[in-house]
């Protein structure tokens, strides 16, 4: 195993650093980003999740305009006509992540500070007075006048943060928001100042009220041309990967193949425009799996939003539910910091990504990989157990092992009635449906093959579940008996799917008694072979 292959970045933002630094390997986007800014007085904006190289991309820019061409000599822009090699053009670069603060005034008072770091950056004479949107405005005119090229490049990083720290106090946010809106509405003033502008962020929490300054931007979010943008391609994979993804496979036993799909099946299935079906992987988490050679859930420590988990808590939505969410387009494009549309929050946050787009042009939402629905899962379980979690991750641990050293039936007599037994009193348990949604929600906890509903010649089954040892064909019922849930799996031959299948094929009745408030003894019955199927 070569130790000196460089893995993908996954905490590298300054793309100076990591050239020169050897702390990590580029992946080849600069001829993408040749393509956004060649054309003349760029004013883009981009939403992505959170760890999707946002900051890094900027940094990249940063370096493309500064004309440091040392730093791409190995990368596609090099060949290319770049302007910036001949007529480099000042660059200010900032987050806004600078100019949060925990009250208004605090805000404001960074934010000032975050002006005044720009006049230092540019050698320019600090205002005596003024609000940070008026000294923002001085600012891009004596910047731009002091320019070789009467130009200047604007890169705004984490756009919305100021916004979110005040999501819980509306009253704050306003006052918040009309003061960006101020500061950002100077760029659109001075737009023929600026040779190029990239916003970047989250969500589009304030593009109600903070766009309106800003209604000369072209949104890329949602652009085909930058779908692959930000992430990593299976065709990455395949090229400037590869290495990568063989000394993984090697690691763990597997040949090349086996180890791309089972990568792609955790961290891939990002897809950012209804009209491109290209997906990306959520770069950290890829780098992170590569780095560390094994498969795991690096979200929750680096992309979990807390206010995204509340807002699927409060609508009354359980993870398995999120599946199948359809929406128009134009829900996906606004969020409005009052309300906050669930499908928006999701979406933007990455826990949603376009599954399929229908022909009316309605859009299906689903959760992307198996790293966001055990992310989603776990933080959602978290926010309703409170101290219980310690005694839930025990019972799932168990359950766990118990799936891989005994198999199916031993978790259906033990582990899933444990662990109906700690589902707290406040979840109201009432009928068929939300005893399916419990059981599929434990079921992907533990990381069994788990599926919804699926169709048969007669009906459908409550969800499908796959082993080494076999198929299990489930029906659930609410205050009845597994008996009666078994026959009505069989009589339906909701099996019938599976009577080819090369393993043995199980029916299983579960019923859950409101009075006990747990379940009785799941039935587990074979598949007769023999049995007419329509």
């Amino acid at each position: 195993m070569d130790k000196k292959i460089k893995v993908p970045t996954t905490g590298v933002s300054d793309f100076r650093e990591l050239i020169l630094g050897g702390k990590g390997k580029y992946v080849d986007k600069t001829e993408i980003l040749y393509n956004l800014a060649s054309e003349a007085d760029q004013q883009l904006f981009i939403s992505r999740p959170r760890r999707f190289g946002k900051s890094l991309m900027l940094s990249t820019l940063q370096s493309m305009f500064e004309g440091h061409r040392e730093l791409f000599r190995e990368l596609a822009i090099n060949s290319l006509p770049w302007e910036g090699w001949e007529t480099p053009t000042p660059v200010y670069k900032f987050t806004m992540s600078d100019a949060v603060g925990d009250t208004y005034d605090a805000f404001k008072e960074e934010l000032g500070n975050l002006v005044d770091d720009l006049f230092e950056q540019a050698g320019i004479p600090l205002p005596d007075k003024g609000t940070a949107a008026g000294r923002f405005n001085k600012f891009l005119k004596a910047a731009a006048a002091k320019s070789p090229t009467k130009k200047i490049v604007i890169l705004i990083d984490e756009y919305d943060e100021p916004v979110a720290k005040f999501l819980d106090d509306l009253g704050t946010l306003h006052k918040v928001r009309s003061v960006l809106h101020d500061f950002y509405e100077k760029l659109k003033v001075n737009s023929g100042a600026i040779r190029f502008l990239m916003m970047t962020g989250v969500t589009k929490l304030t593009k109600l009220s903070v766009f309106s300054g800003l209604n000369h931007l072209t949104d890329l979010s949602m652009s085909p041309a930058y779908a692959t943008l930000l992430g990593y391609t299976p065709d990455e994979l395949d090229g400037s990967l590869r290495e990568n993804v063989e000394v993984f496979a090697e690691k763990n036993g597997m040949d090349f193949e086996a180890a791309k799909t089972a990568l792609l099946s955790w961290y891939d299935g990002y897809r950012f425009s209804p009209d491109s079906e290209a997906k990306v992987c959520n770069p950290v988490s890829l780098g992170k799996a590569l780095k560390e050679g094994k498969l795991a859930n690096y979200w929750e420590t680096t992309g979990r939003a807390t206010m995204i988990v509340n807002r699927i808590k409060a609508a009354d939505e359980i993870p398995a539910d999120l599946d199948g969410m359809v929406v128009d387009p134009l829900e996906l494009d606004v969020c409005d910091a009052e309300t906050m549309p669930l499908a928006a929050l999701l979406y933007q946050g990455g826990y949603l990504t376009i599954k399929r787009v229908r022909p009316s042009g309605r859009i299906d939402l689903g959760i992307p990989n198996e790293e966001v629905s055990g992310s989603l899962a776990k933080g959602y379980v978290s926010s309703i157990l409170h101290n219980g979690i310690s005694d839930w991750n025990e019972e799932l641990a168990d359950a766990q092992d118990d799936l891989i050293e005994k198999g199916v039936e031993t978790l259906l007599s033990k582990n899933l009635k444990a662990a109906f037994a700690t589902v707290p009193h406040e979840w109201k348990i009432e009928d068929e449906k939300e005893v399916k949604r419990y059981f599929l929600l434990f079921m992907k906890l533990i990381g069994a093959d788990i599926s919804g509903e699926r169709q048969s010649a007669r009906g459908r089954a409550d969800a499908i579940l796959k082993d080494k040892n076999g198929v299990y064909v489930f029906e659930f019922k609410y205050g009845k008996t597994a008996r009666e849930a078994l026959e009505q799996a069989r009589t339906k031959e909701y099996a019938s799917p599976w009577l080819d299948a090369d393993l043995p094929v199980f029916y299983v009745g579960v019923n859950y008694n409101p009075q006990q408030r747990g379940i009785d003894d799941p039935l587990v019955e074979p598949l007769k072979r023999t049995e007419p199927c329509n």
